[in-house]
């Protein structure tokens, strides 16, 4: 056990939309009656004009007000929407409410936020509209595995073959984004959080225009994959495509195990860093031991059974 999990530890939970002085306030008066704070960040983000903020840009807020002054005594927590605080008898910690003043009470995260001049809008044109006119709903296909496991490929031939079956359908690709919109991001475990948060974010909208996204990520991480459908409030679809370190190996079109190998190109997954492999993905492709057309054909009648024109 850590010194850091031994610490006496408080708990404060909001949804931080967005962080203020008055938060700060009750993270003090927190920390004055432990050795450190877990600050619980709801997750009610993007569900409406008062929860705009995401998880990662609340971290930001919390970050640039209290890492000066109290960096090491706080950690921040991506919670569920928790909406009730159950206890027992004798369970070792109290739950109690903390006052302040009128001046800090009255701090609206309602007014700082129009003082930020966010202000998100509903579209004219409704999702059921988009989808009469397309003959069909739109939705997320999430297409997870390893480097050179056949994502890229399965997913440019089953885009092909549907929207020549009359589909909008649109094969978004993770070389693509970070070749232009993702462009500024690393292979940091971070970076890698923002490239999935963006993508799925883009695919979201996307499959509210009605189309039928095809989103081909390694998404390394179980809590990647959360992100990604967290963000989709369409239909969504985690599609493993699977294929063993040697198999992806062997096929290699990149170059870039070898150079992993050769220390070449740092944390690169299932090599130098790991694969969470899915436990319950909505269907599992063996590219491995099937060919590319049956993999696509497989993909191709699950889109079609599930999104039927």
């Amino acid at each position: 056990m850590t010194k850091k999990s031994k610490q006496r530890t408080a708990l404060i939970i909001g949804r931080w939309q967005p962080w203020h002085e008055g938060h700060r306030e009750l993270f003090k008066a927190a920390l004055e009656r432990s050795e450190r704070v877990a600050i619980g960040v709801r997750s009610t983000h993007a569900t409406d004009e008062k929860n705009p903020f995401t998880f990662e840009e609340v971290c930001e807020f919390i970050d640039k007000d209290l890492a000066d002054k109290y960096m090491g005594k706080y950690d921040i927590i991506d919670l569920p929407n928790i909406t009730n605080v159950i206890y027992g008898r004798d369970v070792g910690y109290s739950v109690e409410k903390i006052s302040f003043d009128k001046d800090v009470e009255s701090i609206s995260a309602t007014k700082i936020r129009k003082s930020m001049n966010i202000s998100p809008v509903e579209n004219e044109v409704s999702i059921a509209e988009r989808n009469k006119r397309n003959n069909h709903v739109g939705g997320v296909l999430w297409l997870t595995g390893l480097s050179a496991s056949g994502k890229t490929t399965i997913a440019s031939k089953v885009e092909r073959k549907l929207f020549d079956k009359g589909y909008n359908i649109y094969m978004l690709d993770g070389d693509n984004l970070r070749d232009g919109l993702n462009s500024n991001l690393g292979f940091s475990d971070q970076d890698r959080n923002e490239n999935i948060r963006r993508a799925s974010e883009v695919a979201n909208i996307l499959a509210e225009s009605g189309f039928i996204v095809i989103a081909s990520f390694i998404t390394p991480t179980k809590q990647d994959r959360e992100i990604a459908k967290s963000n989709n409030k369409t239909k969504f679809y985690e599609v493993y495509i699977s294929a063993s370190i040697k198999k992806c190996e062997e096929r290699d079109p990149k170059g870039l195990y070898k150079k992993a190998r050769l220390g070449e190109i740092k944390d690169f997954t299932g090599i130098s860093a790991a694969y969470d492999e899915p436990k319950n993905p909505d269907i599992t492709i063996d590219t491995e031991t099937l060919s590319e057309t049956e993999s696509s054909d497989i993909l191709s009648k699950y889109i079609e059974k599930n999104f039927p024109i």
